[in-house]
């Protein structure tokens, strides 16, 4: 009867140690996402949304990570040139579109985001509609695939490439 004991210990100590490991290699995957950090990238799109709508250039690039660099050779410079061109784009549609009596609207939008621990991947859509009352007469799209990157202030952007 001791001998039963003595291997239910054994076998119990053996899964315990098992599950110990298991749960110890587990915690280490990255594969880390928590609600927090989803809600703090769709606040960054919204950022986004309200710093086109208000052609706000400062806005957009508290967005973007000081280490801001792509595939391109893009830097936080070039991204900034970026924001501006598409602000006087946007300037110049409103002036347009207002004499025909056209309205302008702006919609930001992130979809297949993934995170692993401190950098996170996504799609980010940017949509400029000129509705005359109701009725969308012009919509123009710009798709970007764009990395983040957790830092000390939170979620930034560390790359944005416009997709073709």
């Amino acid at each position: 009867m001791a001998t039963k004991i003595n291997k239910g210990v054994k076998l119990l100590f053996l899964l315990f140690v098992l599950f110990l490991l298991i749960g110890c290699s587990a915690g280490n995957i990255g594969l880390v996402t928590t609600d927090l950090d989803d809600f703090e990238i769709q606040a960054i799109a919204d950022s986004i949304k309200t710093a086109v709508e208000n052609k706000d250039v400062d806005m957009f690039m508290s967005n973007i990570s000081l280490d801001y660099s792509d595939s391109y050779g893009g830097t936080y410079d070039t991204i900034y040139t970026m924001a501006q061109d598409m602000v006087d784009e946007i300037e110049a549609a409103e002036e347009m579109a207002g004499s025909y009596g056209v309205n302008l609207s702006v919609n930001v939008s992130i979809s297949n985001l993934i995170i692993v621990d401190t950098i996170a991947n996504s799609d980010l859509k940017i949509t400029v509609n000129a509705k005359l009352l109701f009725l969308t007469v012009y919509s123009y799209s710009m798709d970007f695939e764009v990395i983040f990157q957790k830092e000390d202030t939170g979620w930034k952007i560390i790359s944005m490439l416009e997709k073709s």
